[in-house]
């Protein structure tokens, strides 16, 4: 009997305790009616730059982007309710209070739904960050223009440096990182040339709901550099000359849907300031709140909170980078949110020769998208480290922002294209476009051939007019070529020695993309090998490899 009442006293004290302990919610409204603000007048809730974006590409300012209605924050505030963040496209607030103070903001005539966002779950100890690796000094390269050291390698995978030899380093771009943090970024080496030229045009917390970010997780400051890093000789980043917000919507002591929420913040956040493109490293599938965690069937680029966020961001003519994530040896492999959304670029990760590795997650979407969508360097990446040195570290974590900054640089070269096209011609230069897989989706990016097919017709005979894939190549190699004219064309393949080991010859339609098939001899050495393509009296290379 004596255990029995004990059990009841346990029960009555849990009760109260969970009506007066604050809890996060998000509150949804009815609608945004009464509003202070109009479409008709953007200028009073986006920055100049945000709508010389839309006019550019002549995207709409719609009702979703007016900000929340103040008058319905004034009213859940005055219920007891500390509000955290706002959300203009999911039209509501991000709050904490006691669920006595949320019954009475239930009632409120404005208030569609609340859902709970956080399980009191927190682990100090806990890193959702494992780059699996210690840092470690590599051989540095250059090329004619920038002495990229260690990071060499991750840019030269994917011709990032084409780019930056044509002058396409990022100037004038505005790219918005979303992370768990950026410790000591106003501190280290690797930027200060960032900071001194006052690259960093601000940042926001949206977990504490302050500015600051600098004292907060190393994660955002390792994936920083390797956009931004500049070291001549050890690290040079991918968008060196880009301008940058930073903006914290992770936090890494615990996992929950809250983060989707400050993510979506973020990214409106980053719509406002007029930014040309979001490179995040971040992921959500499974929470500390397991009746939380999605299942495989919400990859499908329109459930998640994150992934609609994304999606709203793209719609806005932001090119939206994100990492695959690093499950692929978990229980839990797929892509996670929000690489699954339909216009979002998700990143697998490769080693140094360009292979898969184990630990990136893979597809695809569970509505049949193919994701990951692209793949970049994610093992043994070249990052700065919190001490002010150079090393290396893994995931897809660092994939997707090597790649997020060429790509900044494509969109730099090319203004006039909306986000749509600059994703196709990303996706149309890597070396598995024909043959995309789970794991790499079409495979590695080469920047020069996407410049190539962005590139208006009379710009195409100064750069190489040919797209070569697989990249390293199987039985046969595909070369997609572009001519002004009609023209008959000879393809070879030869060795390091001038050896030809295959050739054809064939008539190509002028104005048109051809795909011509050259057979790989079945028994042709592993190496390095190159494409030559002859049309007319003008003769381009490309190099492949044979595994």
């Amino acid at each position: 009997m004596k255990a029995n009442i004990r059990m009841v006293l346990i029960l009555i004290v849990s009760l109260i305790a969970d009506q007066t302990t604050a809890q996060k919610f998000f509150i949804r409204f009815t609608d945004k009616n009464g509003s202070t603000y109009s479409a008709s007048n953007p200028s009073a809730f986006l920055s100049s730059r945000a709508i010389a974006r839309r006019v550019a590409h002549s995207i709409a300012v719609t009702d979703e982007d007016l900000p929340v209605n103040q008058n319905y924050i004034d009213g859940i505030t005055a219920q007891g309710a500390y509000v955290i963040a706002r959300s203009k496209w999911f039209n509501g607030a991000i709050v904490q209070c006691d669920s006595a103070t949320l019954s009475t903001i239930l009632a409120l005539p404005y208030v569609y739904n609340a859902t709970k966002i956080v399980k009191q779950v927190s682990n100090p100890n806990n890193t959702k960050f494992d780059t699996g690796i210690p840092f470690a000094r590599r051989s540095d390269l250059r090329t004619s223009s920038l002495d990229y050291g260690f990071a060499y390698n991750q840019i030269h995978m994917m011709n990032g440096e084409y780019l930056h030899n044509n002058g396409f380093t990022g100037n004038g771009m505005v790219i918005a990182v979303i992370d768990a943090g950026f410790y000591s970024v106003d501190l280290l080496p690797a930027f200060d040339s960032l900071r001194n030229r006052n690259g960093i045009l601000g940042t926001w917390d949206f977990v504490d709901n302050q500015a600051s970010v600098y004292e907060d997780d190393t994660h955002g400051m390792e994936v920083l550099s390797t956009i931004a890093g500049n070291v001549p000789g050890e690290l040079v980043g991918t968008a060196p000359d880009a301008d940058f917000w930073l903006l914290r919507s992770e936090d890494v002591f615990s996992e929950n849907v809250i983060e989707e929420y400050n993510w979506a913040a973020a990214a409106e956040f980053a719509d406002s300031v007029g930014a040309d493109v979001i490179s995040t490293s971040l992921g959500y599938s499974t929470f500390d709140d397991s009746l939380a965690s999605h299942t495989y069937a919400d990859m499908n680029g329109h459930t998640c909170p994150s992934s609609v966020a994304a999606d709203f961001a793209t719609s806005r003519g932001i090119l939206v980078v994100a990492s695959a994530g690093n499950s692929g040896n978990n229980q839990w492999h797929y892509i996670s949110a929000p690489s699954d959304g339909d216009s979002v670029i998700a990143v697998a990760a490769v080693d140094a020769e360009g292979i898969y590795v184990s630990f990136s997650s893979y597809g695809p979407s569970s509505d049949g998208d193919i994701k990951p969508n692209v793949a970049a360097k994610g093992a043994n990446a070249t990052v700065a480290d919190p001490f002010g040195t150079i090393g290396g570290a893994n995931g897809t974590s660092f994939s997707c922002p090597i790649l997020a900054g060429a790509a900044t640089c494509l969109l730099q070269a090319h203004p006039d294209k909306s986000v749509v096209e600059i994703k196709d011609a990303i996706e149309r230069s890597a070396n598995y476009f024909l043959t995309p897989t789970d794991t790499l989706g079409y495979g590695i990016p080469n920047f020069g051939n996407a410049h190539l097919l962005l590139s208006n017709i009379e710009d195409r005979n100064t750069i190489s007019p040919f797209v070569v894939y697989p990249n390293p190549m199987q039985d046969k190699l595909n070369v997609q070529l572009f001519s002004n004219s009609n023209q008959e064309v000879t393809v070879k393949l030869f060795g390091l020695l001038g050896n030809v080991v295959s050739e054809m010859k064939s008539n190509i339609y002028g104005g048109n993309y051809t795909t011509l098939e050259l057979a790989v001899p079945a028994n042709l050495a592993s190496g390095m090998y190159f494409v030559q393509v002859e049309m007319g009296s003008t003769i381009f290379l490309e190099r492949v490899v044979r595994n």
